[in-house]
């Protein structure tokens, strides 16, 4: 194995706020099963519960792996991203017939006052059943694909990292009900016969072939973004998207064709039966298995014998929420590197380097990612020493310095290093590259600006505070009607 390509697979780079979703998401579905199997309901056997998990193991390689980290450098790269989020991990996460074990696995509190009743109720049907069209489902994959893809928006998240992070939820989501029709997770209930899942995933598969097409046989590069950074794997920006054209359109065609072959085949072979009396079937309501929740003691008997159960049930519920929103806010205001940009690129001696840095750039410790190539052959140079040195024009150099190293970066063919410039303005940067006895230097331009002064506004923490008030005044509103009963008058005994 070549020393790039184990570089490439080192690259790794874990999101912390989708991390801890995943894994609490996998941890309420293991609860949920395992106390579901222990009260004899046996409806989700263990293979749905392992479809399920390894949808959420693919979901996070999708976000974690090179795949993620290179996606600005290949265009391939982001292609199979986007396979594994919108054609492998929903439909593994609908086999898995996740609403039940899910609300099993949730505080009692929540799921008999929050999931069960909004599961339950006449909007969520609504609302449910028309996304879960068919022909709605159909609609909104194709437009989530095609204008992901038009070259404006596809650039935008490219540049900016909420708009990368849009990007992939809205092909989850869409993708989720896209499959919604084909899987028909339990205890849902098909909308149209079997059958006509054939034609609904040969449309798909056709739409799919559309777009894959315009990437293949285009003349020019779609996306100039591919095509000003440096060129990796031998690949020119264009053969690279004629690559990822090509991935989508066998993937896609695969992940179509071959449940559409599995239906038709077993809707030809089957038999008509005669009708028989309808078998006990387990409950399908979402409050009849809240209802079956156990009480489980949280607090110890000192607490049990000063509160009811409600009262310890809704004690252990905010517990939850307030410890999981906290994390959940703190790792969402981890900085991304995203919306890194190239800030130059030049070839001197027997190197060619790229520096990478954030749009914008503050006083302080700046992060410069530098990756080397062999200004022949483009190969990536694993082995070169990066000396970093900065001053501002007209001053005497100070000794602002450096050196470059792989373990400060997440993508592992760039080398990183801090330097720290105190000041705003303009500053030039002194880079020294050697290998061997060849040695190549580079001096480039870098503008500083003063750090925003203000207190940046705290989002993550202030979306978990109003989605703690919308549950309260949900609750507040589902039990007006227990307050506003007029007393009961008891006439007197003739």
């Amino acid at each position: 194995m070549s020393p790039v390509f184990q570089a490439v697979l080192q690259s790794w780079s874990i999101p912390p706020a989708a991390t801890f979703v995943i894994v609490l998401t996998a941890l309420v579905y293991l609860h949920g099963w395992r106390l579901m199997r222990r009260a004899g309901l046996l409806f989700v056997p263990p293979w749905r519960a392992v479809a399920f998990l390894t949808g959420l193991l693919l979901l996070w390689i999708a976000l974690s792996s090179p795949m993620d980290v290179l996606n600005g450098f290949v265009l391939t790269a982001h292609m199979l991203q986007h396979m594994l989020l919108m054609m492998f991990v929903p439909p593994l996460l609908l086999l898995g017939a996740p609403f039940f074990p899910l609300v099993r696995g949730l505080p009692i509190f929540a799921a008999r006052e929050f999931v069960g009743p909004f599961l339950n109720s006449s909007v969520a049907h609504r609302v449910g059943g028309a996304l879960t069209h068919p022909v709605v489902a159909l609609l909104l994959m194709a437009i989530t694909m095609f204008a992901w893809h038009v070259p404006a928006a596809y650039e935008l998240a490219l540049r900016v990292s909420a708009w990368h992070q849009l990007e992939h939820a809205s092909f989850l989501l869409t993708s989720l009900i896209f499959w919604w029709p084909v899987v028909q997770p339990w205890p849902s209930r098909a909308r149209w016969p079997r059958a006509a899942m054939v034609p609904y995933l040969l449309v798909a598969d056709l739409q799919n072939t559309v777009l894959s097409a315009v990437l293949v046989f285009s003349d020019r590069v779609l996306y100039p973004s591919y095509a000003a950074v440096p060129r990796l794997f031998g690949l020119s920006a264009l053969q690279d998207q004629v690559a990822a054209g090509a991935i989508m359109w066998v993937i896609g065609s695969f992940a179509f064709i071959v449940p559409a072959t599995a239906i038709a085949i077993q809707y030809l072979s089957s038999k008509p039966e005669r009708a028989k009396p309808a078998a006990k079937r387990e409950p399908s309501s979402v409050e009849a298995l809240l209802a079956a929740l156990p009480n489980i003691p949280v607090f110890g008997n000192f607490l049990r014998r000063r509160f009811s159960a409600s009262a310890l049930q809704a004690m252990w519920c905010v517990i939850v929420f307030v410890v999981a929103g906290l994390f959940f806010a703190t790792l969402s205001s981890t900085p991304s590197d995203d919306d890194q940009a190239l800030h130059f690129r030049h070839s001197a001696g027997p190197f060619t380097v790229a520096v990478f840095a954030q749009r914008e750039l503050h006083a302080g410790a700046v992060p410069l990612s530098v990756l080397v190539q062999d200004r022949g052959s483009d190969n990536v140079l694993l082995n070169a020493i990066v000396d970093l040195a900065a001053h501002q024009p007209g001053q005497p150099p100070p000794k602002l310095s450096a050196q470059a190293s792989y373990a400060r970066s997440d993508n592992k063919l760039l080398q990183s290093a801090d330097l720290g410039l105190p000041g705003a303005g303009e500053w030039t940067v002194d880079l020294t590259v050697r290998q061997n006895s060849q040695t190549a230097e580079f001096s480039f331009p870098l503008q500083l600006v003063k750090p925003a002064r203000q207190v940046e506004f705290p989002w993550s923490y202030a979306a978990v505070v109003l989605f703690g008030m919308l549950l309260y005044f949900a609750y507040v509103w589902r039990h007006r009607s227990l307050r506003v009963q007029p007393p009961i008058k008891c006439s007197p005994a003739a």
